[in-house]
């Protein structure tokens, strides 16, 4: 198995112009003002109560130019919904091939050339935004996708997609203890839903977290449906995979209090 590989099922949305920072700073849950040239961060963008359109990674690939890694599920909603908001700031948010977008499952060994980004997300898993060098990469398998699926979920980094949008508060998916850093910040300004997510944070009011699950093949499950737990408790599917003879998923359960 070939250890790098076109992203089928991602695409890149860039937000480039002379406000693209003071702009994402105010539509999504991290400090995109913390974020340097050539660095990245997780970031999720939410409805005014606070639940999550996307997850995704944000890298920034000069001064005002920044890329968003993002299923492409939620694509071109995101691309639509920010540029409803976007009113007179000098920013282009668009879908681009200007990148290739490449995955990896073990650390690459090529320098990338700006405004080219690695991104480093922890548990075997590397994307690489770059121009036209890597374009020859060859597209990916389903051994391939099965396993950098199954390292996410291992990693309980959550994506959000179509099937799930609007679905959970940040920290019901434990955005706000994300490695290799949180993708929830508490002393930023504002951006939609912020009010709802800082008075879950500070008065504990989330009552679901994050769970790894192994699930029997029959019957099938997928993102965004409910099953019940062998204890009959629920649990709401956010990322599931097929691995040898059961499911394995990252799910959304009940807090228990003790």
């Amino acid at each position: 198995m070939s250890d790098r590989f076109l992203a089928p099922n991602h695409q890149l949305i860039t937000f480039d112009g002379v406000d693209a920072k003071n702009f994402l700073q105010s539509q999504l849950t991290n400090d995109v003002a913390e974020l340097v040239i050539g660095g990245w961060q997780w970031q999720g963008y939410c409805n005014a109560k606070g639940r999550l359109h996307a997850t995704f990674a944000l890298a920034r690939l000069d001064e005002i130019l920044y890329a968003a890694v993002v299923h492409s599920s939620v694509c071109e909603f995101l691309v639509k919904r920010l540029t409803m908001f976007r009113l007179r700031a000098k920013v282009l948010i668009e879908r681009t091939d200007r990148f290739a977008l490449v995955f990896h499952l073990a650390e690459p060994t090529q320098q990338l050339t700006r405004p080219g980004v690695r991104l480093a997300l922890g548990h075997e898993r590397w994307i690489d935004i770059d121009a036209e060098t890597l374009r020859q990469t060859p597209s990916a398998t389903q051994e391939m996708l099965d396993a950098w699926e199954l390292r996410g979920i291992e990693a309980m980094q959550p994506e959000v997609v179509a099937a799930t949008n609007e679905r959970f508060v940040p920290q019901m998916l434990g955005m706000d203890r994300l490695m290799p850093a949180p993708g929830v910040s508490f002393s930023k300004g504002c951006y939609p839903g912020q009010e709802v997510v800082a008075r879950a944070h500070y008065r504990g009011a989330v009552k679901r977290e994050p769970a790894l699950l192994r699930v029997p093949l029959e019957p099938a499950i997928e993102p965004g449906i409910e099953i019940a737990q062998s204890s009959g408790e629920p649990a709401e599917i956010v990322n599931c995979v097929v691995i040898g003879h059961e499911w394995r998923a990252l799910a959304v359960v009940p807090i228990h209090v003790t």
